[in-house]
């Protein structure tokens, strides 16, 4: 359930970014502002695979730069899996992230698939449907340094 995650860097220069523990304070806090709106509530099942941040790759050729971005995915657990309640649930869940000013960035033909980026902060977000029509919600950051700036590089100190 992993989502493509990019992030922009201007002519070379370094922008400081929220830490790491800033990023997933704010995926958590998006997360459960997006679950708040769905009846039944449900039970969030963490996906383990997003226990781990990730590498951002492709800001310097392909070597890693350094930067990571953190993401969790939760299984839906505890609400009904007929089509039209899904449905219904996707509905609200994109009506609720328009009216918070995300940008909607791709649904499904169903509806019950969408993307959207969060504005301000540019974190994904995604609910998707999975195997055994159990939906899922994932939220990723946008790429940061772990500690808000890169790390000194050894090499260039005196």
């Amino acid at each position: 359930m992993l989502v493509a995650v990019t992030t922009s860097c201007t002519a070379g220069q370094i922008e400081p970014t929220m830490t790491k523990d800033e990023a997933l304070a704010r995926v958590e806090e998006l997360i459960n502002d997006t679950v708040a709106v769905i009846e039944p509530r449900p039970r969030l099942d963490v996906d383990p695979t997003t226990l781990t941040p990730y590498r951002c790759i492709g800001f310097v050729g392909d070597d890693w730069d350094g930067r990571i971005y953190i993401s969790r995915a939760y299984w839906l657990r505890g609400i009904p899996r007929d089509k039209d309640k899904l449905a219904d649930i996707a509905r609200r869940v994109r009506l609720h992230w328009e009216q918070r000013g995300y940008r909607i960035e791709g649904t499904s033909k169903d509806g019950i698939n969408i993307a959207a980026r969060s504005m301000p902060g540019d974190f994904v977000l995604a609910l998707s449907r999975t195997a055994g029509d159990v939906l899922g919600i994932e939220v990723s950051s946008p790429c940061i340094w772990p500690n808000g700036t890169p790390e000194p590089n050894p090499s260039s100190n005196p």
